[in-house]
């Protein structure tokens, strides 16, 4: 389809005006006022609505009738009696209708001649005339032009109108690229015309051109302009307008007509207000919830059209474009999602974490694409106040999604860190910060090493995570590993191995924890072989001195045997606490016995443990054999003493 611009001059008046200077038709045009808007319009109000207020409809009456006796009428012309007073306005320039110059019937009013003076039949019912609504603007034309004709049409001369019409519908019927709409309400006006003229009743132009029918747009008043109708005799024009320019100011959303009226009190001459109102293109909001393939192909075509008929200006499709390749990345999006909820569901571990997997790649892709609008539509004034919003709306929406789900939410927070941390770079001075990146990025239970080289998003996760575990190493741990494994192993240098280890138990730089592991089971290994010598040592001295007390405990043995034998034995029966000595002396004998007996036997002293184990026996053995026989001398003193002893 044929592309359709249109240019249209809005820093002056979107109509100028100009009148044949004849005395049949010459009704003339005085600029009485203008006002121009302060706000500052950018590129995205690309759309232009003109209304015209006619006021003082009833002075046509002074006008025709000073035309007819003015200094500068044409006698010749006046043979005949005016019959219409006919208000045209044609456009030029206006792409939207090619290169022809349509004509608008504005108003058609007719002339009443009661031989005395002339009389035109307006109404007082007349409010306002949309000419165009919301006419799309080019971002490259700079004005449109405009001619507004009041013509006074004697009653020999109706053929004019005729005439016009005539060439008005052919214009139009070379017209192939312009919506249909606009055209056939044109052609339905100039019906109306032509059936008023006939009848000699009023007519006025209903017919507003409405591209954009039912669209909600922002609109705002742009400029105004207020031109008096006048015979040509009436060289300057005085409208009072002191309350004028508080008015307008006042009215960015629209005029009242009542409100116009009483600011410019004009009671002259007939008086045009012409004002020109300035729309924001709007993009169609969406909600997460109803994107999806189908919608967006249809949303693409809509745009396409929409571009094709000279609706949207270059810069306003691009933007839509980009936004629809971002509505792409949001419903993959969403895709990952029923996917990963349908896994999480069967719970099976390496496919959940894939298809979590999934779910980062495209979230990352979402946000990726965000920065990348931001940063290249930074001074795009049509990025920046439409589109930028609904970026963010749809990022919102995929946040909603993260937000309510444990693991997708620290799938979430892991894209946020790989993205700050790429765009902020990876040498992160801070220690706690470092830390707290690695526990997000450490947050995800992802598939294995070789799965994610293999993506790009994989293979940046790995990477990242390696300097920063690196950089934490260097910074928190080395010194501290180094120290520990070039520590000689003994009880002076056990709180290195415990402070290091727990340091580690409350870090998420694995990297970290790997080399402490390792440190630390070198360090174990060195200190299970100090603790082996230490426990042959102690053996050692365990077993000689098991030895020689060995010979003691026989030794007392005897002794309280015979003492017991040499005091008690006249008197027959032994007393009760001797008794009780006697049974202790004996069990006491039987451990001496069995002390004897490990000490035959070798524990392996290649082994700690073994080691440990016969010697905690051992020292068992002399603690209680110690503590037996110092029992049985304390209660009864007498026992223990040997002669030659």
């Amino acid at each position: 389809m044929k592309k359709v611009t249109y240019s249209l001059l809005l820093t002056w008046l979107f109509i100028n005006y100009g009148f044949s200077a004849n005395a049949q038709n010459g009704i003339e045009t005085r600029l009485g006022y203008s006002y121009n808007d302060k706000y500052a319009f950018t590129d995205e109000w690309q759309y232009l609505s003109t209304d015209i207020y006619l006021f003082n409809g009833n002075k046509f009456t002074r006008v025709i009738n000073e035309l007819r006796t003015g200094a500068g009428r044409d006698k010749k012309n006046y043979k005949q009696e005016l019959e219409y007073l006919l208000i045209t306005a044609q456009l030029k320039n206006l792409k939207l209708f090619g290169n022809e110059s349509i004509v608008y019937p504005l108003y058609n009013f007719y002339v009443k001649n009661d031989n005395k003076e002339l009389t035109a039949q307006v109404s007082d019912n007349i409010d306002v005339i949309r000419i165009i609504d919301k006419m799309p603007l080019s971002s490259t034309g700079k004005s449109i032009d405009a001619t507004i004709e009041a013509k006074a049409i004697a009653d020999n001369a109706s053929e004019q109108v005729f005439n016009m019409v005539a060439l008005q519908l052919q214009n139009i019927a070379n017209l192939t690229a312009s919506p249909s709409g606009a055209l056939m309400s044109l052609v339905g006006e100039f019906g109306k015309l032509l059936g008023s003229s006939s009848r000699k009743t009023e007519y006025k132009f209903s017919s507003t051109i409405r591209l954009y029918e039912g669209h909600n747009f922002d609109t705002r008043l742009h400029s105004v302009r207020v031109y008096a109708l006048v015979p040509p005799d009436v060289k300057n024009v005085v409208i009072k307008s002191a309350k004028a320019n508080e008015l307008l100011a006042n009215s960015s959303n629209g005029l009242d007509r009542r409100k116009l009226e009483t600011v410019f009190d004009y009671k002259d001459y007939p008086y045009l207000v012409v004002a020109n109102y300035k729309s924001l293109y709007k993009t169609d909001v969406l909600s997460g919830n109803e994107i999806n393939t189908e919608l967006i192909e249809k949303r693409k075509q809509k745009i396409n059209n929409a571009h094709d008929a000279g609706l949207v200006n270059d810069e306003t499709f691009k933007q839509e474009m980009y936004f629809i390749e971002f509505l792409r990345t949001f419903a993959d999006l969403k895709q990952s999602l029923n996917d990963y909820k349908l896994n999480y569901k069967n719970n099976i571990s390496e496919v959940n974490s894939k298809s979590l997997f999934s779910v980062i790649q495209n979230y990352r892709a979402l946000k990726t694409v965000q920065r990348v609008r931001e940063r290249e539509f930074t001074k795009n004034t049509t990025y920046q106040n439409i589109f930028r919003p609904e970026y963010a709306s749809i990022v919102n929406s995929a946040e909603l999604y993260l937000d309510a789900d444990h693991n997708l939410k620290n799938s979430k927070d892991l894209v946020l860190t790989l993205l700050e941390l790429e765009n902020d770079g990876k040498n992160v001075a801070n220690v706690p910060k470092r830390e707290a990146y690695l526990t997000k990025l450490h947050s995800v239970d992802l598939p294995g090493r070789d799965f994610l080289s293999a993506t790009i998003e994989g293979e940046s996760i790995t990477r990242i995570i390696a300097e920063l575990e690196n950089q934490q190493y260097r910074e928190v741990f080395e010194k501290e590993t180094n120290r520990l494994t070039e520590a000689e192993a003994s009880e002076e240098t056990l709180n290195l191995r415990t402070n290091l280890t727990e340091k580690a138990s409350a870090t998420k730089c694995y990297l970290c924890r790997d080399y402490v592991k390792t440190a630390i089971t070198n360090y174990d290994t060195r200190y299970e072989s100090y603790r082996l010598k230490q426990a042959l040592e102690h053996n050692n001295v365990l077993q000689a001195t098991a030895n020689k007390k060995s010979l003691e405990y026989l030794k007392k043995k005897y002794c309280i045997e015979t003492n017991i034998k040499s005091k008690y034995t006249a008197e027959g029966n032994l007393p009760p606490h001797i008794v009780q000595l006697t049974e202790r002396n004996n069990e006491l004998i039987k451990q001496v016995e069995q002390l004897n007996q490990l000490l035959k036997q070798k524990p392996d002293e290649k082994k700690l443990d073994a080691l440990l184990d016969y010697n905690t026996q051992l020292n068992q053995f002399l603690i209680k054999l110690d503590e037996g026989y110092s029992t049985i001398c304390t209660a009864e003193k007498g026992l223990c003493p040997c002669e030659g002893s």
